[in-house]
């Protein structure tokens, strides 16, 4: 019986020695993504043996709600995809880990990333993410309508971006056959420009609120002029995605992931660059808001080590080669100046503006700053609000969220 016992304590030894580290991950689902981090997965297996990998994707609809459910049932994942912005409410939540720097310093992250990437990653000094899903702001132009219209380069400042867009919008009537910018008040569009014009929203008294400033106002009423004084666009036309395809509209501002889905659909006779964003002609400013998620180690993780060298490896420089083909920008300098890479033209623009890219203010999961289009530039187009009471809307509605969130 003695002899027995031994050989059951010496089998229970040997099984607990060989046991996998299992790491679940959790992200949003898209169908590019999954299939790129499902042979991550397997790769890094192969290559760490006592790992296993187990990858599970949510709709996005559903992904914060059944992330938060998880957590406080005590069944979440050990890492998970979350919206970079949102990093300091997970941490006041108490649900995200500290990475750990036997695996991965400070230090290094600041040595090879991209400033603007990992910025809102690193807080007092400690990591607490790896950026994923980096995208940044940038002008799509068509050509064939530019050569038409005798216009040789993209605008390189506002001035000349309004006045190549009244140029090119074409009306029969009262109706768009030509749309000469597609802009639709996508946020991160117009923070890029409240940004540009030297907007910084910060309340010195509060890191918690924001403050209304000219920047932003006159910002607002540079982009809301496009379209209801210079009539460059009407949403009437149609979706502005939707027009670039179809070649009747030569400009439009969107990520860098829109490179390739804007070649899908579209008609065969669509050629199209890339360019900057352009310039603020007074402050000579350049800047493009980076928006962008992060892979995170929750704190129920029990093996943290084994977490951040999967997630290590997942923004590895082999695997972001592998990210660009689905549209996301790479945060390594190294991937962002391989030379392979950039010989592709267009991409090799959208690679620059991580040179001048600056994080998005928007603070929390919500992405408050969607007020400056919900009820900012909707109610300038829609109902001919006042810009300068938009703003200061959007800006008391934000304060709300932020009150609510984190005091």
């Amino acid at each position: 019986m003695k002899r027995y016992a031994l050989l059951i304590l010496v089998v229970m030894l040997v099984s607990v020695f060989f046991a996998k580290t299992m790491v679940v991950h959790w992200m949003h689902h898209s169908p590019a993504r999954a299939e790129i981090v499902g042979n991550l997965a397997d790769e890094f297996t192969k290559a760490n043996p006592d790992i296993e990998i187990v990858v599970q994707t949510i709709p996005e609809g559903e992904y914060k709600t059944k992330l938060l459910a998880a957590v406080a049932a005590g069944s979440g994942p050990d890492v998970a995809q979350v919206p970079a912005r949102s990093m300091t409410e997970l941490l006041d939540y108490g649900i995200i880990s500290e990475f750990p720097s036997k695996v991965v310093t400070t230090q290094y992250m600041k040595d090879y990333f991209m400033p603007a990437t990992i910025e809102s990653l690193i807080i007092n000094n400690k990591l607490y993410g790896i950026p994923t899903d980096v995208q940044t702001i940038m002008l799509f132009y068509n050509t064939n309508l530019f050569k038409a219209a005798g216009i040789k380069e993209p605008p390189k400042d506002w001035n000349e971006l309004r006045e190549d867009a009244i140029k090119l919008a074409k009306w029969d009537g009262d109706k768009m056959i030509q749309a000469g910018l597609g802009i639709e008040g996508y946020h991160p569009v117009i923070e890029t420009f409240m940004v540009m014009n030297g907007a910084t929203f910060t309340d010195p008294k509060n890191s918690n609120r924001i403050v209304v400033e000219d920047a932003q106002v006159q910002a607002m009423k540079f982009l809301t002029d496009l379209v209801t004084k210079d009539k460059v666009y009407t949403r009437k036309f149609g979706a502005r995605y939707t027009m670039f395809r179809q070649n009747v509209q030569a400009m439009v501002f969107g990520h860098g992931a829109m490179l390739g889905s804007l070649q899908v659909g579209a008609v065969p006779e669509l050629e199209f660059k890339v360019a900057p964003v352009p310039k603020n002609p007074v402050t000579g400013e350049q800047k493009t808001v980076l928006t962008s998620w992060a892979l995170v180690i929750m704190d129920s993780c029990r093996n943290k080590e084994a977490a951040a060298k999967w997630l290590m490896y997942v923004s590895s420089e082999n695997a972001q080669k592998q990210w660009i083909k689905t549209g996301e920008l790479p945060s390594l300098k190294s991937v962002i100046n391989d030379k392979e890479i950039r010989k592709d033209e267009r991409l090799a623009v959208i690679l620059d503006s991580l040179n001048y890219a600056v994080p998005t203010k928007s603070k929390g999961w919500a992405d408050p700053f969607s007020k400056f289009r919900d009820i900012g530039f909707n109610e300038v187009i829609n109902k001919g609000a006042d810009p300068k009471k938009v703003v200061e809307n959007a800006v008391l509605e934000i304060n709300k969220y932020l009150a609510e969130t984190f005091n």
